[in-house]
C-alpha cells in the first residue's frame, strides 16, 4: 500500500501494545509470486534481512513478522523462500506452525514450487489454511477467475480444499482488507496444536547480543518453557537455564508451542548451539541415527524411490544425508505407502511423531515424506529387522483415528510407550520420558487406561499395559507347575517363582492376589502353596492333616513349636511342613510367630478374654494374661502383639494393654 491516503492496515502490530502470541502461520508458493510483499502489507515487516536477499530480491532464510489479530492476540508470521533451492529453509518454516497462507500470483498462475510447496505442507502435516492470490493488480478479472480454478483443482484432495481463495495486491491494497479478515477469522476458529508435550524447540539460529549473551532463535515443536527453566542441547547434552524471553520484541516469562521465541541462555555461550540442534527439557530427548518410519511417495515420482538409495533427510531444521532401506517392498512408486528405515551418517534430534521431508539431489526434487514412527537412540539396542514392519504395523493400527494432538492421544501414546515395555512395569517418570510428556500431563492422561483396565497400577507409583501383565501371569503359571512338578511337594519358595523378573514389591503383590483369586496358589510368609495343597491331598496327607489339627486343639494355649510336631507323630518332616504350610495358608491355623501357632478358635477365646479383663480393670498385662489363658509367658506375649498388630490393643506405659479406638472393627 504505498498510497499514503490508505489508512494502516490493521495487521500491523506494535510491541507497545499488550498482545499475546497464540500461534504461527507460514506462507508458501513459488518464487517471485509476491509472498515477502505480502506479509510485508500485512505486517508493516521486512523479513528479507540478509544482504543477499535484498539485493537479488529473493528470500533465502525464513523470515519471521507479527501479524496483530485484535483482542490482543498476534499471530507469527514465516516467511519461507520459494526458490527450490533453499527448500530446506521452507520446510523450516513450515515446521511447527499451524497454519499456512499459500501465495500464487495471478500472472503466473500455479507454478512447479506452488505444486510442491503445497505437497510439502500436505506432508509435513499443516491442517489449515487459505490462498493468497496476489498480483491482480496486473491482470483482467477473467484471470483471477482462471487462476482461482486452477487452485481449486490443485488443492483438491488436501488440507486447503474448499478454503478460501483470496485475490490481493500488495502493491495497491485492492482486496487487503477482505484478506486479513479472511485469514483472522481463520485463524480464531483453527484447531490450534495444545502443546500438551515437553517443551522442544529446533535452533533456527544463535548469536550473541551484548548486554544479554547467547540468544537462540526457533519456533518449538511442542511444549512450554518458562524463564528460570533449565534446558539442554541435543545432540551434545550441554544444559543452561534460561534468562530471559522475547516473543517478537515483547518481553515474556513464559512461551511455546505455535510462537516464534528467542530465548536467552548466556551458559551454552561456550558451545553454542547448532541449527538443527534441540533445545528440550534434560533427559528426555536421545539423538538417534536410526529412524523406522511411514513414507509416502509423491505421485509421478521417476524413477521409483530404490531400497538403499542416497537422499536428503529434512526435519525441523534437521538436514542431513541418509540412506533409505525398504522394509517390505524392494522399489516403491510414486503415489504408494511403505515403512522404511531412514539411516543418517550423524546422530540428530528428531522424535517420534515427528514428520519429515525426503529429496533427491540430483536432480534435485522431493521424493516423498512421512511420520517417523519408532527412533533408535545411539544408546539403545536396534530393533530387529524381521520383527519392524508387524511393529511399526501395529503402532499405526494402535493410533489409526485417534487424533495426536488430543487427550485421546496423549492417553493412546502412553499406552504405547507402555506397550512396547512389554512385561517390564515402569514409574511415571519412565513413562512420561518416554512418551515426551511431564509427569503431571502423564498422569491426568493414564487415567482413562487405568479405569478401562488397559493399564495397570501397581502400588500408586508402577504402570503396565494389561497385555503385559496377562504375559507375567501366563510365565508364573509355567513357573508354579514347574516349581509343583520339580519339588515334589505342596509348597516352594516364594522367591524362586519371581527370581529374574525383576518385579517392583507392589506389582508382585497384585501377580501374587491375582494367582491366589484363580485358585492356582497361596502365598503365605515368604512361601507359595502349589494347587495341590489347596485342591486335594491324598488319603496319606488327610489323615496326617487330621492328626497335625488334632495336635493343636489339644492344648489350644500350649500349642507344639512346628519342629517338635515330626517327632510327635512318627513323620518325617518333610512331610509334615507342607501340610503346617497348607493349614496355615488355608487359615485353619493362624501363625503368631515362628514357633507359635494357634487354631482360629483358640484365638478368638483370647480375644474375648483380652476384651473381657480390660473392659473390667481398665488395662492388662501379660503376667495376668498368662494365668487367664492358663499358659507361658511367650503365648501371652505373642497373642497379645498379635493384637497390638491389628490395632485392637495399644501398649503403653510398663507394657500395660489398653483396648484401641474403634477396636470393634479390627476384631480377628
Amino acid at each position: 500500500m504505498s498510497d499514503p491516503s490508505i489508512p494502516a492496515p490493521p495487521g500491523r502490530d506494535d510491541p507497545r501494545k499488550r498482545s499475546r502470541v497464540v500461534t504461527m502461520v507460514c506462507t508458501a508458493g513459488h518464487v517471485d509470486h509476491g509472498k515477502t510483499s505480502l506479509v510485508k502489507l500485512l505486517t508493516g515487516c521486512e523479513t528479507d534481512r540478509l544482504k543477499a536477499e535484498k539485493e537479488r530480491g529473493l528470500t533465502i532464510e525464513v523470515g519471521f513478522a507479527p501479524c496483530y489479530l485484535g483482542d490482543e492476540l498476534t499471530a507469527g508470521i514465516s516467511d519461507v523462500p520459494g526458490h527450490e533451492k533453499f527448500i530446506k529453509n521452507m520446510v523450516a518454516g513450515v515446521s511447527g506452525t499451524d497454519l499456512a497462507v499459500l501465495v500464487v500470483a495471478a500472472d503466473d498462475g500455479v507454478m512447479p514450487q506452488t505444486v510442491e510447496h503445497l505437497q510439502i505442507m500436505q506432508i509435513l502435516g499443516v491442517r489449515d489454511g487459505i490462498t493468497a492470490l496476489t498480483k491482480i493488480d496486473l491482470v483482467n478479472p477473467a484471470r483471477v477467475e482462471e487462476v482461482k480454478e486452477e487452485i481449486r483443482r490443485l488443492t483438491r484432495g488436501t488440507f486447503l480444499e474448499g478454503a478460501p481463495i483470496l485475490p490481493v495486491s500488495s502493491r495497491t491494497g485492492e482486496g487487503y482488507f477482505e484478506f486479513y479478515r479472511a485469514l483472522v477469522e481463520r485463524i480464531r476458529n483453527a484447531e490450534i496444536r495444545r502443546g500438551k508435550g515437553i517443551f522442544r524447540m529446533p535452533v533456527d539460529r544463535a548469536f550473541t547480543s551484548r548486554g544479554s549473551g547467547l540468544v537462540i532463535l526457533g519456533i518449538p515443536l511442542d511444549g512450554t518453557i518458562r524463564v528460570g527453566d533449565e534446558v539442554e542441547v541435543v545432540p551434545g547434552g550441554n544444559r543452561g537455564r534460561i534468562r530471559d524471553m522475547e516473543q517478537f520484541a515483547r518481553k515474556t516469562e513464559e512461551g511455546g508451542c505455535g510462537q516464534c521465541l528467542a530465548l536467552v541462555i548466556p551458559d551454552l555461550a561456550k558451545a553454542p548451539p547448532r541449527r538443527g540442534d534441540l533445545i528440550t527439557l534434560p533427559g528426555y530427548v536421545e539423538p538417534a541415527r536410526q529412524f523406522h518410519c511411514r513414507v509416502k511417495i509423491l505421485p509421478g515420482l521417476d524413477p521409483p524411490l530404490r531400497h538403499g538409495e542416497l537422499l536428503r533427510f529434512h526435519a525441523g531444521r534437521v538436514d542431513a544425508s541418509a540412506r533409505v532401506f525398504l522394509l517390505e517392498e524392494k522399489v516403491l512408486p510414486g503415489g504408494e505407502e511403505g515403512l522404511v528405515t531412514i539411516v543418517l551418517e550423524e546422530a540428530v534430534a528428531a522424535c517420534p511423531g515427528d514428520s519429515f521431508l525426503l529429496r533427491r539431489p540430483s536432480p534435485s526434487c522431493t521424493a516423498g515424506g512421512g511420520e517417523i514412527l519408532l527412533a533408535s537412540p545411539e544408546r539403545s539396542p536396534k530393533y530387529r529387522r524381521k520383527e519392524l514392519p508387524g511393529l511399526l504395523r501395529r503402532k499405526l493400527d494402535f493410533f489409526r483415528r485417534t487424533d495426536p494432538l488430543s487427550f485421546e492421544g496423549m492417553t493412546r501414546k502412553l499406552e504405547w510407550e507402555l506397550l512396547l515395555a512389554g512385561k517390564r512395569a515402569l514409574t511415571l517418570e519412565e513413562v512420561s520420558r518416554r512418551a515426551l510428556v511431564t509427569p503431571e500431563t502423564a498422569r491426568e492422561a493414564l487415567g482413562p487406561a487405568i479405569e478401562e483396565g488397559r493399564v495397570l497400577e501397581a502400588g500408586g507409583k508402577f504402570f503396565l499395559h494389561a497385555e503385559g501383565f496377562a504375559s507375567l501371569l501366563e510365565e508364573l503359571k509355567g513357573r508354579l507347575e514347574r516349581l509343583e512338578k520339580e519339588r515334589g511337594s505342596l509348597s516352594g519358595d516364594r522367591a524362586l517363582l519371581f527370581r529374574g523378573l525383576d518385579l517392583p514389591p507392589p506389582l508382585q503383590k497384585r501377580l501374587a492376589r491375582e494367582l491366589e483369586e484363580k485358585g492356582l496358589a497361596r502365598f503365605e510368609e515368604g512361601k507359595v502353596l502349589f494347587r495341590r495343597a489347596l485342591q486335594g491331598l491324598s488319603p496319606e496327607e488327610r489323615e496326617l492333616r487330621q492328626k497335625v489339627l488334632a495336635l493343636f486343639r489339644e492344648k489350644p494355649f500350649q500349642t507344639p513349636r512346628p519342629d517338635e510336631i515330626p517327632e510327635l507323630l512318627g513323620v518325617p518332616s518333610g512331610k509334615v511342613r507342607p501340610i503346617l504350610e497348607a493349614l496355615v495358608a488355608g487359615k485353619e491355623l493362624v501363625r503368631l510367630t515362628k514357633n507359635v501357632i494357634l487354631t482360629p478358635e483358640a484365638l478368638r477365646e483370647a480375644q474375648a478374654k483380652v476384651i473381657r479383663v480390660i473392659r473390667e480393670k481398665g488395662f492388662l498385662d501379660s503376667s495376668l494374661f498368662k494365668h487367664e489363658i492358663g499358659s507361658t509367658r511367650k503365648y501371652a506375649l505373642a497373642i497379645l502383639d498379635y493384637l497390638d498388630e491389628r490395632h485392637v490393643t495399644v501398649r503403653g506405659m510398663k507394657n500395660m494393654r489398653k483396648l484401641a479406638v474403634d477396636y470393634e472393627k479390627r476384631l480377628f
